[in-house]
């Protein structure tokens, strides 16, 4: 065999391995950005907003205490680590914004209750496009005032500490969700209305809108 056959049988075996090499690269790399999509489709973050609009109930151990409470509002920041599109762990920071008519001895006056509240839920998302969650709501603020005609005074604290949540959410579309909720008091809170001092149980419902992005 001459010496140019021998140099071009190497050549063409030194670009067919190269080949090889290259198709076995390009199939590793398919692979990996296919592992890459599996795990980012099984867990993920999602992050969004909501409003909408709230309502308070009140009871009062004073017979002669009267709270009517008034629709109010809720906006809040919602972030979730979702995995296996099934299962998620759901934080929350949000404000609500309620009134109420207060009522002692024929004395008319409204009540005004601001809550921060940091809800911690476990989520499943299984029921598509249903999604159920239930957990515990932090209050670290959630205090209530009332004007007289001539100042503003305490009414006290409108939730404990700790309480619980239960949320009920219905996927309109990939990014717009319709979402209900019941938030509650582990036990009573102290109040103080018109020199009065009594407890209270109150419980919160919400209705609105997610915009996750």
């Amino acid at each position: 065999m001459s010496l140019w056959c021998k140099i071009i049988i190497t050549l063409v075996a030194v670009v067919s391995t190269l080949g090889v090499v290259r198709a076995q690269q390009g199939d590793y790399e398919r692979y990996a950005r296919f592992l890459d999509q599996q795990d980012y489709d099984s867990r993920k973050m999602e992050m969004g907003v909501s409003i909408g609009a709230s309502y308070m109930g009140t009871s009062c151990s004073a017979d002669m205490v009267s709270v009517s409470p008034k629709m109010g509002l809720r906006a809040a920041l919602e972030m979730s680590m979702v995995w296996d599109k099934m299962y998620a762990l759901q934080m929350e920071v949000a404000y609500l914004k309620n009134k109420a008519d207060a009522v002692l001895g024929g004395r008319l006056l409204t009540l005004d209750s601001s809550v921060v509240e940091v809800p911690l839920m476990f989520s499943y998302r299984g029921f598509s496009p249903l999604r159920v969650g239930a957990g515990v709501v932090l209050s670290p603020v959630a205090s209530g005032r009332y004007d007289t005609e001539f100042e503003r005074l305490e009414f006290g604290q409108m939730r404990s500490m700790v309480g619980y949540v239960a949320d009920v959410g219905v996927n309109i579309t990939q990014h717009l969700i319709i979402d209900a909720r019941l938030m509650g008091n582990f036990g009573k809170v102290h109040n103080y209305f018109e020199g009065l001092e009594f407890t209270t149980r109150s419980w919160w419902a919400s209705f609105g809108l997610v915009y996750m992005f």
